[in-house]
Parts: structure tokens; C-alpha cells; sequence
């Protein structure tokens, strides 16, 4: 458990230092990206984790739906896909510092639940964010069960309603490598796999929830 804690404890530091760096820095210049990129390996290795991407994330992909299980997935993913990522996340957890002046200065998006017209607020953020990749963890939540959980509606109304192409990617086995909830922290590698982009037909969400918990129990 002293590792765990240990590991938790650089991460959150090297978390913090990168909120300080970027707000010190122009918004989206080369210094600004060059330390987005630093920081996030530090991120990744200050809990003993290299990343490893299977597949192929296509280079005119829109929007990436991926499952969630850790706040570490959100540095994996940017460790394979690189600057040009947006999140989408909820306030109450977007708007907490040190996460909060990242989310600020790199121009995340983050969704207010209790506000009746927060999906109005989003599709116009999302389509503003054109030329960048998008990423919705659809289930809305961080599953600890073993299983990606049933997907709430946000993510096929923006694909649908917006036009955008859309790629499955599924996190395998982070839990393994960093577990907050366990409390276990073990060097390893982070498997990222990025399935073929959805062709929408009817059914097609559903369709891709079945795929990425096939590739996810594999």
C-alpha cells in the first residue's frame, strides 16, 4: 500500500506542476504544447506505466468514445493521440484544481448536469472544437466492475446530431496498473485499443457498447 500511496502522490504533484507550467505559458504555442507533451509522460510514468496503442485512430476521426474506469485515462489517451484532444467531463469533477486550470487553460469541455440546457451548451462547445478529437466517456461515470457499464444517451445524440465520425477505443487493463479504489499500484503497460470507425445504421450505439465489452473482457 506505501507504493500505492507513494505513486498517488507523485502523480498528483506532477498534475499540479502542469496546471502551474500552462498557466505560466501563451495558450497553445509551441512552449505550451511542448510542456502539455512532458507533462503527460511524467504523468504516466510517475505511477510506473508506459502506454500502448492497438489499432489505428484514424487522423479525420471527430469524436472518440471510449470507457472509463480512472482519472489516469485521461492522460493515457492524450500519451497516443496527442495535443489535439478535448474531454468531455462533468463539473464537480472538471472544476476541481489543480485538474480545473488544465481543463481552463487547454479549453476542455465540461458539462453542468443540472442545468436543463446543458446538451444545447454542449453540441454548440463540441462543434466548435472542429479539427481537434473529441473525447466522451459515454457511461458517464468511472466503472470499477469489471464490465463497461450501460452508455447514457450524450454521445449518440452529438454523433448524430453533429455528423461526426466516430471511433470506439477501449482502456483494458488500467485497473491493473493504477487502482485508486484498491489501492494497488504495479508497473505495467496500459492497453489502448482503437476499434474501425462506426458506420451509423439503427442500433449502432448499442452495437458498439456489445464490441468494445467483447474487446475489453478479451
Amino acid at each position: 500500500m506505501f507504493a500505492f500511496y507513494l505513486k498517488k502522490y507523485s502523480m498528483y504533484v506532477a498534475i499540479a506542476a502542469q496546471s502551474v507550467a500552462l498557466s505560466l505559458s501563451k495558450r497553445h504555442g509551441i512552449k505550451f504544447n511542448q510542456l502539455r507533451r512532458i507533462f503527460t509522460g511524467l504523468i504516466i510514468r510517475s505511477v510506473g506505466a508506459q502506454v500502448k496503442l492497438i489499432g489505428t485512430i484514424d487522423a479525420d476521426t471527430d469524436i472518440l468514445i471510449v470507457n472509463h474506469q480512472s482519472m489516469l485515462d485521461i492522460f493515457s489517451l492524450e500519451e497516443v493521440v496527442g495535443n489535439d484532444t478535448r474531454f468531455i467531463g462533468r463539473t464537480g469533477i472538471m472544476d476541481k484544481w489543480p485538474v480545473s486550470r488544465i481543463v481552463d487553460r487547454v479549453g476542455h469541455i465540461t458539462v453542468d448536469q443540472k442545468d436543463r440546457r446543458a446538451i444545447i451548451t454542449l453540441l454548440k462547445d463540441v462543434k466548435i472544437c472542429q479539427g481537434k478529437k473529441v473525447i466522451i466517456f459515454p457511461e458517464g461515470t468511472r466503472s470499477q466492475s469489471g464490465k463497461i457499464e450501460p452508455f447514457e444517451a450524450g454521445a449518440k445524440l452529438l454523433v448524430e446530431k453533429l455528423k461526426l465520425k466516430a471511433q470506439p477505443v477501449v482502456i483494458k487493463n488500467i485497473l491493473d496498473v493504477y487502482n485508486e479504489s484498491n489501492k494497488t499500484a504495479t508497473s505495467g503497460t496500459i492497453e489502448i485499443e482503437a476499434l474501425p470507425a462506426i458506420t451509423i445504421t439503427d442500433g449502432w450505439y448499442e452495437n458498439i457498447h456489445q464490441q468494445m465489452n467483447k474487446v475489453f473482457n478479451q
